[in-house]
Formats: structure tokens, C-alpha cells, sequence
């Protein structure tokens, strides 16, 4: 019995270090699994964890905040911000706050009426292509009152002001693309109205 468990024991390890992975956390909240990555004094040279060919891509620096490992040791690649005074731990936590967004935020909730906006410009035929852009940069412009989170999660990093920043910013990205998205999908069913009904003649 106590072969038995020790044998599971170490394969439960085992299967853990098989799915630990190293990460790159990007400033924009975003996370990408990495086969294998190396840095120079401009860019991170990677390859993706799905990677089928050998060709690296490669990110600026300037856009990443760190390199997470599989040991859970992290190479901070951030240098601290001196002009507006972000240490590396605000940073951290306006990530957070990116990450709770695109996790929490309800992106669906301007899809119905940016569609209809999409729909209705139709009428203006070939004006009417920056009709829900310019709707996607109204909403984008309001950001949301409250985080939508569970109550006590993050604590305590989402009580702070970064990390309310950074939800805040990332909603109203997340609500200008699926306005940008759903307005374009509602022009175009519009507009595919529009010449069905004048192609049978109005009938």
C-alpha cells in the first residue's frame, strides 16, 4: 500500500512537471506558452509551445513584463517606469487587472446593439462603412463603473488603483472589438438585405 501511493505520489509530480510551462506575460495582460525563447538587448526571440516550425517570432521588449518559468522563478524583463513612476509591483497589478477583465468582463453586453447600429447605417449603402466604428469609439469612450469580479477575488491586489486601471482599460478594449466586430457582422447582413431586395425587384 505504501509502494502503491508513493508510485502515485510521483506520478502525479511527474505528469505536473510534464504540464508546467514556461510563460511570457505580456503588458497586455496577455499570456503565451513558450517551447523555447532568447533575449537580447532589444527583443525576445520565442518560439510558441504549439510551434511546428523552427522560425522564431519575436516581441519588443517594451511590451513584455516578464518570463515566468516552469520552477515558478521569473525573469522580470519591465524596467521600472521613472517618468510616471510605476514600480514594478503597480505594474504587476495593472496586469492583474488586464487579466481579471478579459477573464470577468461581459464583452457580450453591447453585442445586440452594435449589430442593430451595424444594420440600420446600411441604409446610407456606401457611407455608411464608418458607421460602427465610430459607434465602437463611443462606447469605448465610458468605462465601466464597477469590476465585474466575484466578490474577494484578487484581494488583495484588486483593491488597489493599478489593478482598477488596468480592468478598466482592458473592458473598454474588450468592448471596442466586439462593437467593431458585431457592428461590421450587422452592416453586412444589412447590406446583403439591401441587394437581395433591389436584385428581385423590390419584391
Amino acid at each position: 500500500m505504501l509502494r502503491y501511493s508513493s508510485l502515485l505520489i510521483l506520478s502525479i509530480f511527474i505528469g505536473f512537471q510534464s504540464f508546467a510551462q514556461d510563460r511570457i506575460i505580456l503588458l497586455s495582460g496577455k499570456t503565451i506558452e513558450l517551447k523555447s525563447y532568447t533575449i537580447n538587448d532589444e527583443y525576445v526571440f520565442y518560439n510558441r509551445k504549439d510551434d511546428t516550425r523552427s522560425k522564431q517570432r519575436l516581441l519588443e521588449k517594451m511590451d513584455v513584463f516578464s518570463i515566468l518559468k516552469s520552477d515558478s522563478s521569473e525573469i522580470i524583463i519591465y524596467k521600472d517606469d521613472t517618468i510616471n513612476g510605476l514600480s514594478i509591483e503597480q505594474v504587476r497589478n495593472y496586469i492583474r487587472g488586464e487579466q481579471g477583465a478579459m477573464r470577468f468582463y461581459n464583452r457580450q453586453a453591447h453585442i445586440g446593439e452594435s449589430a442593430i447600429i451595424g444594420m440600420a447605417s446600411s441604409i446610407l449603402i456606401f457611407y455608411s462603412l464608418p458607421a460602427p466604428m465610430f459607434n465602437a469609439v463611443i462606447l469605448g469612450r465610458f468605462s465601466p463603473k464597477k469590476m465585474q469580479i466575484p466578490e474577494g477575488y484578487d484581494l488583495p491586489y484588486s483593491t488597489t488603483e493599478e489593478y482598477m486601471v488596468g480592468y478598466q482599460k482592458k473592458a473598454r478594449n474588450l468592448k471596442i472589438q466586439q462593437s467593431i466586430k458585431w457592428g461590421y457582422i450587422g452592416l453586412g447582413v444589412g447590406l446583403a438585405g439591401f441587394i437581395a431586395y433591389y436584385a428581385t425587384g423590390g419584391n
